[in-house]
C-alpha cells in the first residue's frame, strides 16, 4: 500500500517538475521575442535624409517623376506596399504647370491624402510641398500600437520652391498602418519611404541574453532528466 502510495507521489512530483521547467522555458521565450520592445509606443522625428537613410534598408521609394501634366490616378491608387485613398479626388501633377521640378501626388479638393502602408515597416519617410504658398502641413499617423500626429512646416514647391523633409521611426515592436498629410495650401508628396530599422547594438545585447536564458533553461531540463 506504501509502495502504490510512494509511486503515484513520484509520479505527481515529476509532473509538478515538468510543468515549472516548460513555465520557465515560456517565460524565458518571451523574454527573448519582447526584450527590446519599449514599455511605451512612441514615433521619433527624423530630420534629414542621410540621418533616414542610416537608420536602415530602404525596401521602397517611390515617386512621380514620369508624371507631367495632370493626372488623376483613381481612388485606391496602389503602388508596392502603399494604396492612396483619396480625400476628394487624387491627383498627380505639378510639373510644369506650377512650374515645380517635379510632381506631387496631392488631392484635387484640398482634402488630404491617406496612405496605408502594407508590412510591418517602422521607418517612414517623404517630401512634402504646397502647391500654393507656405504653410503648415498636417501628419497624422497611425501604427499598430498608437496614432500621433506632426505639424511641418511645409514650404511652397511652386516655381522652384524647396521640399520639406519628413522622417519617422517607429519604436521597437511598433510599425506604420497609415499616413494621412494635408494642408490649406494643398500639400503634395513624393520619395515617399518605407524600411526597417537595423535594431541598436543595445538591443542586439538584450535579445542575446534572452535567447541565452532559453538555452540555460533548456540546459536545465535536459540534466534534470539525466
Amino acid at each position: 500500500m506504501t509502495i502504490a502510495y510512494s509511486f503515484r507521489g513520484g509520479k505527481r512530483l515529476r509532473k509538478n517538475r515538468g510543468l515549472k521547467m516548460k513555465t520557465r522555458i515560456a517565460l524565458a521565450l518571451l523574454a527573448a521575442t519582447s526584450i527590446a520592445t519599449t514599455a511605451q509606443a512612441s514615433i521619433t522625428v527624423i530630420g534629414s535624409q542621410a540621418a533616414f537613410s542610416a537608420e536602415g534598408p530602404i525596401a521602397q521609394n517611390t515617386n512621380w517623376d514620369s508624371y507631367t501634366g495632370f493626372t488623376t490616378p483613381g481612388n485606391n491608387f496602389t503602388v508596392g506596399a502603399l494604396t492612396f485613398v483619396e480625400g476628394g479626388q487624387n491627383l498627380i501633377g505639378g510639373n510644369p504647370d506650377y512650374g515645380m521640378a517635379r510632381s506631387l501626388f496631392t488631392d484635387n479638393y484640398i482634402l488630404g491624402t491617406t496612405i496605408n502602408i502594407a508590412g510591418t515597416y517602422d521607418l517612414f519617410a517623404f517630401n512634402l510641398g504646397n502647391f500654393l504658398s507656405a504653410g503648415g502641413t498636417t501628419v497624422a499617423i497611425t501604427t499598430n500600437l498608437n496614432t500621433y500626429s506632426f505639424n511641418p512646416a511645409t514650404l511652397s514647391y511652386a516655381n522652384n520652391g524647396t521640399l520639406t523633409f519628413a522622417g519617422y521611426k517607429a519604436s521597437a515592436g511598433e510599425y506604420f498602418t497609415s499616413v494621412n498629410y494635408s494642408g490649406p495650401e494643398a500639400t503634395g508628396a513624393t520619395d515617399i519611404q518605407l524600411g526597417n530599422a537595423v535594431p541598436e547594438p543595445a538591443s542586439w545585447a538584450l535579445m542575446i541574453v534572452g535567447f541565452g536564458m532559453v538555452g540555460a533553461t533548456l540546459r536545465r531540463r535536459a540534466a534534470v532528466a539525466a
